[in-house]
């Protein structure tokens, strides 16, 4: 029974990242529902919006952008969506908290690339890669998450 309440005293002095995790998660489910909503994923959206919106991008940045998304442009746009949806849905329930926080580091990360730097819209960009490091790093979804329960029976897992 000690080692039990050991571990929950542990696992609960994490609930403020818990809190920044739920905020993450509800932002990326969010602007994921967003996005398959609003006609993100419709035929030619991103193809049209992305050469507008990445003019400032960093400069060995812009050929990925212009040789593989834009030619690919549909399966990017679906690669976003779910990948917001699916990483928002895993940080609001702590459910694999660090694979998600990974997968939002580098949406985030491919956002901050393509606006180039140097914007408000960056700087909030390098506050949510630094914020999701800190989710990834503390395990926060062993703090009033699934993972707890998963961290129980496979204690060893780099996954939660």
């Amino acid at each position: 029974m000690t080692k039990l309440l050991g571990n929950w005293q542990i696992e609960t002095k994490l609930w403020y990242i818990a809190l920044l995790r739920i905020f993450f998660g509800y932002y990326f489910l969010r602007d994921g529902l967003g996005k398959l909503t609003g006609g993100f994923t419709s035929a030619g959206v991103l193809e049209k919006w992305l050469p507008a919106k990445t003019a400032d991008a960093f400069g060995w940045y812009k050929p990925f952008l212009t040789d593989v998304v834009i030619p690919h442009h549909q399966l990017f746009a679906g690669l976003v969506t779910w990948g917001m949806l699916l990483a928002g849905l895993a940080l609001l329930c702590g459910l694999l908290t660090r694979p998600a926080a990974l997968t939002g580091i580098f949406l985030t990360l491919n956002f901050y690339l393509a606006k180039g730097g140097g914007s408000p819209a960056t700087t909030s960009d390098q506050a949510f890669m630094a914020g999701l490091l800190v989710v990834f790093l503390t395990r926060a979804g062993r703090s009033f998450g699934v993972d707890r329960l998963l961290a129980r029976r496979h204690p060893l897992s780099p996954f939660w």
